[in-house]
């Protein structure tokens, strides 16, 4: 780490000083902060504060890292794309800027909120427990670094699998339905490029989650792809809506890690962001 930044570590631990004067990040007040993360297409938020300090009360939409644990810097690197600014905070904003060094170190552009969720919660702004569904542009409601949300389906065989028990495994979801063209383009490819090439590996799962169809015509589907993978049954979208707006389209594809948080998503079938999510599963598969 750089001597600039090490002093700003700190300083920002003992007297609560923000960098912003080294240029590392850019620290904002309350409003240049709220307009900042509201643009959840380019920003992801994160809360570097205790799960008992988020739980108690966390601003909306904010991804868990606690930045006092080791695993802070690679768990961010593991589950938060780089393409998109971090917006941190913390208590009082002591942590955060300690944290927005670390995350910039890491090759993040990183926004920090002055005064943390105190100076945000003194001026007027909302802090939830439970937080309200905050759509892209994709029409997706979870986000890379966010647990993956639980669900039970049944596949097109009888079986029930439910998500929480897949926990320690790579799971990979895709969102399909047989009147969805671009799904039957991408569906081969899935079955050569990913599910043949791992469909032996006990850590890993694939589930087509087949949206709103009878067990007769998801049966047909698969005959006509072509694809050998499991497809579920999800009746009325119930799965689907927990993911994206319920009547946003599809196909897409979301990954998810041993630790079950989300990892990487795809929306429609491009070329270039499916050779991503191909090498995001072997290199998920490779850490162990």
């Amino acid at each position: 780490m750089k001597i600039k930044n090490m002093l700003c570590l700190i300083a920002s631990t003992l007297a609560g000083i923000s960098c912003t004067a080294q240029g590392n990040f850019e620290t904002m007040n309350n409003e240049q902060f709220k307009k900042a993360i509201g643009k959840v297409d380019e920003v992801q938020l994160v809360d570097v504060r205790t799960p008992s300090e988020y739980e108690a009360g966390h601003i909306n939409n904010a991804i868990l890292l606690d930045c006092k644990a080791d695993s802070f810097v690679s768990r961010a690197t593991a589950v938060l794309p780089k393409t998109k600014t971090v917006a941190v905070y913390c208590r009082s904003g002591r942590r955060s800027a300690m944290a927005a060094n670390l995350l910039t170190e890491a090759g993040y552009k990183v926004i920090n909120l002055d005064g943390g969720i105190l100076g945000w919660e003194g001026a007027g702004n909302e802090v939830v427990t439970h937080d309200v569904q905050v759509p892209d542009s994709n029409g997706y409601v979870v986000y890379e670094g966010q647990p993956c949300p639980d669900f039970t389906v049944t596949t097109t065989d009888g079986r029930t699998v439910r998500m929480s028990d897949l926990r320690g495994k790579v799971v990979m979801l895709q969102f399909t339905a047989s009147w969805c063209g671009v799904c039957r383009r991408e569906m081969p490819h899935i079955e050569s490029d990913i599910w043949q090439r791992h469909r032996t590996d006990s850590n890993f799962v694939l589930i087509g989650i087949d949206r709103d169809e009878p067990l007769e015509k998801v049966v047909k589907f698969a005959e006509q792809t072509g694809v050998t993978y499991p497809l579920a049954l999800d009746p009325g979208a119930a799965v689907y809506s927990k993911f994206a707006l319920k009547d946003s389209g599809i196909t897409r594809n979301v990954l998810v890690n041993r630790d079950g948080t989300i990892i990487f998503r795809t929306r429609l079938y491009k070329e270039d962001e499916f050779k991503r999510l191909v090498s995001r599963i072997d290199e998920e598969l490779a850490k162990h």
